[in-house]
């Protein structure tokens, strides 16, 4: 999952080592990396698709869910502000 995630930070220009991003967007941007990888290993330990090694506990899966929602949602939304400004911007 973090290298699938790395390829749409590419994609949708939010890699937070670009020198245009102001810090505490860079810093929100790491975070959501972070964020990533976390849920892989999650997924990876606690989820039905992989031998379960840990049960999570209801707040865990809350966490998890909780935290990818928005993220799914930003990347959605980045994705569509992006298209709209293209096509405002044919070049």
């Amino acid at each position: 999952m973090p290298k699938l995630y790395k390829r749409v930070q590419k994609l949708l220009n939010l890699d937070p080592s670009r020198p245009d991003i102001e810090g505490s967007l860079k810093q929100i941007l790491g975070g959501l990396a972070s964020v990533v990888g976390g849920l892989s290993g999650v997924s990876n330990r606690m989820s039905d698709r992989h031998v379960r090694s840990y049960k999570p506990t209801r707040q865990h899966a809350a966490l998890a869910v909780n935290s990818a929602k928005p993220l799914a949602n930003f990347l959605f939304e980045t994705h569509r502000y992006q298209k709209e400004k293209d096509s405002q911007n044919p070049q």
